[in-house]
């Protein structure tokens, strides 16, 4: 049996942890899931990009022209690929050049090989500030049906009245009855349950394979609903994980396995609520403040939760008290995650020290660690 310092000196090498070395393992392997976003000319199409993923798609520098119409997409940190096309203007010929472009594009691309060039899904915007809808729309949509998952996003419902949009979802539904519609906004004035941002979201990772479902949760910046759903699948990974690690029981001192898949885990979330987009210095502060202390805070649990073990070196490690703490923990750093990336995407200043103290995540761990029992 290794001595109480063999111990501490296997917690105290979680200081030197490489956190983009850990996060490059997590993400080698990531699909991206591709978004086709459509529409007439001034329909809010920027807009929804920027709001649902916290970033003006323009000012990314990024765009590559795959058209003349259609620009795509991949900002570095998202894991989401992004095409954005040129809405149509009034006129016959220049509709029928936008159908002829944006369907040959995503029949070219879909009938490709690789899933991965593909195009996923494709939201088509429609303005309810125009109180109608063309026959160019319909035609279109009708077209993308037939080649990808596609749904209707009824923007700036704000410029229309109940009458109009229900005249607007009639004909819809009348036209396409087997499509999708959404009504959304960024104005903050309308009021939130008139709107239906997870349920777009909700219909989203729903049309989209298993593998891609996580990555689309990861891009997002707003509407966290979804994300935080797909955060709990996350944390499920991890603890299957942990019960493979501890086939057998294990001492204390011999639970460096398991310590390493808890810090990934805790990095993997770190970077799926998307608050190490920020600067250095906060990735810094979250290894400093979680990372490094991961492996005190699972030997002082361990502790809590075996009282008879006496000491750390004594103590024995199932696999049913693997998976409780890894759960546990999952779920503390997520929700201290969740609730930074909320005040986050409010604008608001979040002092990532206290926020992830280690006296804040012992007390979420406790509190998860009984609902595991």
């Amino acid at each position: 049996m290794m001595k109480e310092e063999d111990v501490k000196k296997l917690i105290d090498k979680l200081q030197y942890f490489d956190y983009d070395k850990v996060l490059n393992k997590v993400r080698k392997n990531v699909k991206k899931p591709s978004v086709l976003v459509t529409g007439g000319t001034g329909v809010g199409k920027s807009s929804l990009i920027n709001h649902l993923f916290g970033m003006e798609v323009a000012a990314t520098g990024s765009g590559k022209p795959m058209t003349e119409r259609i620009t795509r997409y991949e900002p570095e940190n998202y894991d989401v690929v992004l095409y954005d096309t040129l809405g149509y203007e009034v006129g016959e010929d220049k509709q029928q050049q936008f159908y002829k472009d944006v369907i040959g594009f995503v029949k070219k691309a879909n009938s490709q090989g690789e899933i991965k060039k593909h195009v996923h899904l494709a939201w088509y915007c429609i303005s309810a500030a125009n109180k109608r809808v063309t026959p160019t729309d319909l035609d279109a949509i009708a077209a993308l049906a037939g080649l990808t998952e596609v749904c209707v996003v009824l923007t700036q419902i704000d410029a229309a009245t109940m009458l109009e949009l229900d005249e607007i979802k009639t004909v819809l539904q009348k036209k396409l009855p087997q499509t999708a519609v959404f009504m959304v906004s960024i104005d903050p004035r309308v009021p939130e349950e008139k709107m239906q941002w997870n349920e777009l979201l909700g219909w989203s990772v729903d049309h989209l394979d298993a593998g891609l479902q996580l990555a689309f949760a990861q891009a997002l910046g707003q509407e966290l609903h979804v994300k935080h759903i797909q955060a709990d699948k996350l944390i499920h990974r991890y603890v299957a994980a942990a019960a493979g690690a501890v086939v057998c029981p294990l001492p204390m001192t011999d639970s460096a396995a398991l310590i390493a898949i808890q810090t990934t885990m805790a990095t993997h979330l770190f970077n799926f609520w998307g608050i190490d987009r920020g600067t250095d210095k906060i990735k810094e502060i979250f290894v400093n403040v979680v990372i490094s202390n991961t492996g005190r805070i699972f030997s002082r649990s361990i502790l809590k939760f075996l009282p008879g073990a006496g000491s750390v070196a004594a103590a024995v490690v199932n696999s049913g008290v693997a998976t409780s703490f890894t759960y546990a923990f999952g779920r503390a750093v997520n929700e201290v995650c969740y609730k930074t990336a909320s005040r986050m995407a409010k604008g608001e200043k979040v002092d990532i020290t206290s926020a992830f103290a280690m006296d804040v995540i012992m007390k979420l761990i406790q509190k998860y660690y009984k609902k595991a029992e």
